[in-house]
């Protein structure tokens, strides 16, 4: 039987389905958009309105390998790759089960940073912004019916 706690020695994450092996560690955090609502001779919010689902935020480290900086499995563009460059997608996958945990789709990297140490493994620090998160609750959550979206 598999165990069911899934570790960060079962985890491999993917950039389209390429293992970065120089990750760590990945956070991937998601909020809601709210806005309270207030009305007149009142001092709290009559209701909470839920409006949006804000990009997502993935933020991954590790240790930096000699000729595999971050514009190589990472995907950090470099300046003349701006102009034509495509979302990807990350995906965390159990290599237990072979199974995606998560996949956050549509991705583009927002920040970068290579620290240097003296006594002590170069570090790596890449953060993406996504579209949509899913899990394997989640699966096949996104947009319903009817929704706008650019022509």
């Amino acid at each position: 039987m598999a165990n069911k706690v899934i570790t960060g020695a079962r985890a491999i994450v993917n950039v389209n389905g390429v293992a970065v092996g120089i990750f760590e560690s990945i956070s991937v955090s998601n909020s809601t958009g709210t806005e309270p609502i207030h009305i007149l001779g009142r001092y709290t919010p009559a209701e909470i309105a839920i409006n949006s689902q804000e990009a997502v935020n993935i933020s991954c480290s590790g240790f930096r390998v000699v000729g595999q900086g971050k514009h190589v499995l990472p995907k950090s563009p470099k300046i003349g790759d701006l102009l034509n460059f495509e979302p990807f997608t990350i995906t965390v996958v159990d290599r237990q089960s072979n199974e995606i945990i998560e996949s956050i789709t549509q991705c583009v990297p927002s920040t970068n940073n290579t620290n240097y140490n003296a006594k002590a493994t170069s570090r790596i620090s890449i953060n993406y912004i996504g579209i949509i998160s899913t899990d394997e609750s989640s699966v096949g959550d996104g947009e319903g019916a009817g929704a706008s979206d650019l022509p």
